[in-house]
């Protein structure tokens, strides 16, 4: 047997049960611990150099691949554990609030088709609720104001909510920049959202999303998409970062992920040609949703909800 078909055999196998354990069993090992044994990987790796192909090299190469596939799976689960230590900073109320906005667009019938541009750095952002005006936000930050403003005058109108000093910088860990975001029901929204070490909380049932976009850096992120649309395109790039999406059960929905180095839970979805994943009633569901992510090293996962209430 070659040395490289037991290095990738071990390899899978024991990421493949730390996962299991990891999801339906709930263990909890120490991840920063583990993470540190990497050096010993290349110990192994010299002293294999050493060994002719006998079975002595076949027990240090299935070390070597049991080795690497636990310092794999702990960095994923460490990366995705500190998004939380990171954001912890936004949640400090001791923190000194320097700016306290409450900013607002009036609301244009004649608009059907609208925009929505985020880009917020680091911070809390959450979008849980309605306004009768077109886009109504509060802010509570210590970093900087923003600005809120209606770019142009066409019938798919732009809205953009941002930073007024778009380079900022921390000074402790005292620092907050909260966002609470409301949008009017009644058009059609692609939104574009830019953020960085951020906690994310969106639930979008209440709107017709057509395109989601969404790019964070070190984020906790959770996504509670909605059915208005008859097609809906959601696409997500994030680095570090633990990413939680609820895809209605009444959407025909299809997932394409480039992860190499996360976690995926992907509950109530199927593995389909060219490393997809679809729901069972893909293609018998009147609307659609394409979901596209592409992480780092992350913890992802999507499931399915009762959205019979909306």
């Amino acid at each position: 047997m070659k040395s490289g078909r037991i290095f990738w055999g071990t390899l899978f196998i024991i990421i493949g049960i730390l996962g299991l354990l990891s999801t339906f069993f709930n263990v909890h090992l120490s991840w920063d611990a583990l993470w540190k044994l990497w050096p010993l990987l290349l110990v192994f790796l010299g002293i294999s150099a050493f060994l002719k192909d006998s079975k002595s090299k076949w027990i240090v190469v299935a070390g070597i691949g049991l080795l690497a596939g636990v310092v794999i799976f702990s960095s994923v689960q460490k990366g995705c554990s500190s998004v939380d230590r990171i954001i912890e900073y936004h949640d400090d109320d001791s923190a000194e609030i320097v700016y306290e906005q409450e900013l607002s667009l009036s609301y244009d019938s004649s608009v059907t088709e609208a925009l929505f541009s985020f880009e917020g750095g680091a911070g809390r952002f959450e979008i849980t609720d309605t306004t009768s005006a077109f886009v109504h936000a509060n802010i509570h930050s210590s970093l900087t104001g923003y600005i809120l403003e209606r770019r142009d005058d066409s019938p798919r109108a732009h809205v953009y909510l941002g930073m007024e000093n778009g380079s900022v910088s921390w000074e402790g860990p005292r620092m907050k920049n909260r966002v609470a975001i409301a949008l009017n029901s009644e058009p059609a929204w692609e939104m574009d959202i830019d953020a960085g070490a951020a906690k994310i909380d969106f639930d979008l049932r209440p709107y017709i999303v057509s395109e989601l976009t969404l790019e964070t850096g070190a984020a906790s992120t959770r996504v509670r998409l909605g059915s208005r649309a008859d097609t809906c395109r959601v696409s997500v790039e994030t680095g570090v970062s633990s990413l939680t999406l609820l895809v209605p059960e009444d959407v025909g929905a299809v997932i394409a992920t480039e992860s190499a180095l996360s976690s995926r839970h992907l509950e109530g979805f199927e593995s389909a040609p060219s490393g997809q994943y679809r729901s069972p009633n893909y293609e018998t569901a009147a609307k659609k949703m394409f979901i596209t992510i592409e992480s780092g090293l992350s913890s992802i996962t999507i499931e399915r909800y009762d959205n019979s209430d909306w």
